[in-house]
């Protein structure tokens, strides 16, 4: 399993539970903040997801999406897992493409590119 992925700390006064100002749009540390999965993956699944939260009161986020705007290769049959048969074979390596498009200046989303000897899956 790999993951890799972004939030915002130290954006609260308050310490976490784990002593410290980590933050996450699960509440891990029972802090939340706006989060950014660039890959949580193995073997047969590859997932980018972004967690949007509602606007901060006095630097706190009362509420954030735990699930997510999800993109996967769960729906996406032989797009991705081990073996030749799938277009990423995951027990070769690969390149990850991530893309950040803005509109008027604010971030519009988040794209995702799998690419592997001349194929590509996009998320």
């Amino acid at each position: 399993n790999a993951a890799l992925y972004m939030t915002s700390l130290h954006q609260e006064s308050d310490v976490s539970g784990c002593n410290d100002f980590y933050c996450d749009a699960n509440s891990v540390c029972g802090l939340s903040c706006p989060e950014i999965d660039i890959m949580e993956a193995n073997d047969h699944a590859f997932q980018a997801t972004t967690h949007n939260c509602e606007s901060p009161m006095n630097k706190h986020y009362s509420y954030c999406d735990r699930s997510g705007c999800s993109q996967n290769t769960r729906d996406m049959p032989n797009a991705y897992g081990p073996g030749s048969t799938y277009t990423i074979d995951t027990t070769q390596p690969f390149s990850v493409l991530t893309e950040f498009p803005q509109s008027n200046g604010a971030l519009a989303g988040m794209r995702t590119t799998l690419s592997q000897q001349g194929k590509q899956v996009k998320l």
